[in-house]
C-alpha cells in the first residue's frame, strides 16, 4: 500500500459508514458517469437520495438541501465521497469523486483540491498543477470505468 492509500485508509469516516445504501447508489451515479465519459455535478449525485444518518438526527432521514448547500450537507457528501474515493484509490489507482463536480465551474470544489493537498498529491497548488492532476485523475477514472462497461458486454 502507497502513502497515500495509507492516509486514506486510516482516515476516520463519519458518514459513510452509516449508510450502506447511499453509499452503493452515489457510487453507482459515479459509475454511470464514468462509463458515459462524462461528469456529475453534485446535485445530480445526490438529487432524491435518502441518508439514513442516525449521527445527524432529525428522524435520522437526511435529504441534501441541492438549491442551498448547508455545511452539513457538504461534509456529508465529503465524507461519503472521500471513502468511494479512498475504495476507487486502493483498488484501481484513481480517485473516484474527481468526476464530481459544481454546476457554476464544472470542476470539483475547493474541498476536493483541500483534500489533495492534505494528501500530499500536488507538488504545489498553482492552479494549472492542480488542474492537470484533476485531468490526469478523470483521464484515469473514465479509463477504469470505460473498461469495465466493455467487460460486462
Amino acid at each position: 500500500m502507497d502513502e497515500i492509500a495509507e492516509k486514506m485508509a486510516a482516515w476516520q469516516w463519519t458518514y459513510a459508514p452509516q449508510d450502506p445504501i447511499a453509499y452503493a447508489e452515489l457510487e453507482k451515479r459515479i459509475a454511470v458517469a464514468g462509463k458515459n465519459l462524462s461528469l456529475i455535478t453534485y446535485s445530480d449525485l445526490v438529487k432524491g437520495i435518502e441518508f439514513h444518518l442516525p449521527s445527524v438526527g432529525e428522524g435520522d432521514i437526511h435529504y441534501m438541501n441541492i438549491s442551498g448547500w448547508t455545511g452539513l450537507d457538504r461534509h456529508i457528501i465529503g465524507d461519503f465521497l472521500g471513502q468511494i474515493s479512498c475504495r476507487s484509490y486502493c483498488e484501481h489507482g484513481f480517485m473516484a469523486n474527481s468526476l464530481v463536480v459544481n454546476r457554476a465551474e464544472y470542476k470539483p470544489s475547493k474541498i476536493f483540491f483541500d483534500w489533495m493537498e492534505w494528501l500530499n498529491v500536488l507538488p504545489d497548488t498553482k492552479e494549472d498543477t492542480v488542474l492537470k492532476f484533476w485531468a490526469g485523475q478523470v483521464n484515469k477514472a473514465h479509463n477504469w470505468y470505460r473498461s469495465q462497461r466493455k467487460k460486462q458486454s
